[in-house]
């Protein structure tokens, strides 16, 4: 996620000049015989150029609202990730009274290892959602550290381990309540946390396994360079433009070219580049207050900076 306010355009332009050369070259094929052989009786006039330029116009804004409105659904489900795993912190915290039975009123032993266990776990599953989200290789390295040997072994043969986890996570509470750690309103809001994780873990993987639909991408583009060809075309006549007609050719080409590429960059949120959802960062905040609040622990990591004015 950018967070810079002022966007470089050395940056920029690294990654468009590849671009802007090949639209300069294209409309110098067209509009340097029409100067120089003094063809501009048979160019076009702006009619053909504008109409099109009216309808990718219209094309690009739908292209562009609908990759932010993917944006801003894949941000929403990973803020429901950060707020569950918080309220599943409170609920199963324990580290200032003790995992008292609510029935006996008697400390339980089996809980209280159950219960941290749960704990760090959270913090694992949103870790590996992460990276499975993000198509990494090994979503579970790392995570040795919150997670059993056993437990572990297990998830590294599963072709879904974020998913895998909850699985232990509804085990594990069920463990919990037979401990009488929860009162009645408190089982309620377990269940409903890991209910809503769930959702939101398959609302994810929804949304990336059900990419924009690549016609409107490949028909832009094919738009864009009709565009350049069209006002080729056309420039060389109009207020004897003449060679001038070039970098104006490419100047238009480059606005529409942003435009398309804004949309094309947000539309896999999950994908590792300056426009992706901030997931390593909402990961760390969560591990970082898992840790802190629910656990007791003094050595958590560090608030994640951005880098090179975007947000990770």
């Amino acid at each position: 996620m950018v967070v810079e306010k002022h966007i470089s355009f050395i940056r920029l332009f690294k990654i468009i000049w590849r671009r802007l050369l090949t639209m300069a070259l294209l409309s110098a094929l067209i509009v340097v015989p029409f100067v120089y052989f003094e063809l501009q009786a048979y160019a076009i006039d702006l009619t053909a150029p504008l109409i099109l330029g009216t309808a990718l116009s219209i094309f690009l804004g739908f292209r562009t609202n609908s990759a932010n409105e993917r944006w801003f659904l894949a941000r929403g489900h990973w803020g429901i990730i950060s707020s569950a795993s918080r309220n599943l912190g409170h609920t199963l915290c324990r580290r200032h009274d003790g995992a008292i039975n609510l029935e006996t009123g008697k400390k339980s032993a089996k809980a209280a290892k159950v219960m941290e266990r749960m704990l760090r776990r959270t913090i694992a599953w949103v870790w590996a959602l992460n990276r499975q989200l993000k198509d990494r290789a090994d979503p579970l390295e790392g995570l040795d550290k919150y997670l059993a040997a056993e437990e572990l072994e297990i998830l590294r043969k599963s072709h879904n381990p974020a998913r895998e986890m909850l699985y232990f996570q509804s085990r594990d509470y069920r463990i919990a309540k037979t401990e009488g750690q929860f009162t009645d309103g408190e089982h309620f809001e377990v269940v409903a946390i890991l209910r809503d994780m769930t959702a939101a873990q398959t609302s994810c993987e929804g949304l990336k396994a059900t990419p924009f639909p690549r016609h409107y991408s490949f028909f832009t583009d094919v738009f864009i360079w009709m565009l350049i060809i069209l006002l080729s075309l056309s420039l060389p006549k109009v207020e004897d433009f003449g060679y001038l007609a070039i970098p104006l050719t490419v100047m238009v080409g480059w606005v529409f070219s942003m435009i398309e590429g804004i949309g094309d960059y947000m539309d896999d949120p999950f994908v590792d580049n300056r426009n992706v959802i901030p997931m390593d960062a909402v990961s760390t905040k969560v591990e970082r207050e898992l840790l802190a609040f629910a656990l007791g622990e003094t050595n958590i990591p560090d608030v994640l900076e951005p880098v090179d004015g975007a947000l990770y």
